[in-house]
């Protein structure tokens, strides 16, 4: 008999600290060349999750997690959208090749699409990219580059892009810029298209 498996959509106003320490704990041990960052944040560059898509087994232990980030990005032509960005997606090792990480994908996407989003990105590493696609998540023809703030670019460990269109709007064409929720203008780099 499979191991049973809950899967909830939590809000962020909803993550109580308890959950937020169990939350950071399993990011740490899913990604242990993270874990200074998740000691403090669940997600990367200081953002907050919107919501956050967590996997129960019975005994409430979490083995799965997709945190979502709103983002801006802005294309060369200036477009600007407020999409989901996909971030910290994890399958505890024992609950892998289950379908898990794919219901949670398709929750977190359905959530997305209800929000208004017209867009999801993340950032994967190249041997994930064949589990992505097959998830209907595409890789861009031209370049998307996160932004720290208007001048500093993050180099990210993750290189591979990935983009899903949920509101069948057209996925920009173009170089994309990702930027920081902090950057309080959401403005390209200066100089940069």
């Amino acid at each position: 008999m499979a191991e049973e498996r809950k899967i909830e959509l939590i809000p962020e106003s909803q993550i109580d600290g308890e959950l937020d320490k169990k939350l950071r704990a399993f990011l740490s041990e899913i990604f242990p060349e993270w874990s200074e960052i998740f000691q403090i944040h669940r997600a990367w560059h200081e953002a907050v999750p919107v919501f956050s898509a967590v996997a129960f087994d019975s005994n409430r232990q979490i083995i799965g997690h997709v945190g979502v980030v709103e983002r801006t990005i802005s294309t060369c032509w200036n477009w600007r959208y407020t999409v989901a960005s996909f971030q910290g997606v994890s399958v505890h090792p024992n609950c892998r090749k289950t379908g898990l990480g794919k219901q949670l994908l398709k929750m977190a996407l359905h959530q997305s699409t209800v929000q208004g989003y017209p867009f999801a990105i993340l950032f994967c590493r190249e041997p994930l990219v064949p589990f992505y696609q097959a998830n209907g998540w595409l890789l861009p023809e031209d370049s998307m580059i996160m932004w720290r703030d208007r001048e500093l670019p993050v180099h990210m460990r993750s290189n591979c892009p990935m983009y899903r269109q949920l509101a069948g709007q057209k996925w920009p064409e173009g170089p994309i810029d990702v930027h920081n929720p902090f950057d309080p203008i959401h403005s390209p780099p200066a100089g940069h298209p």
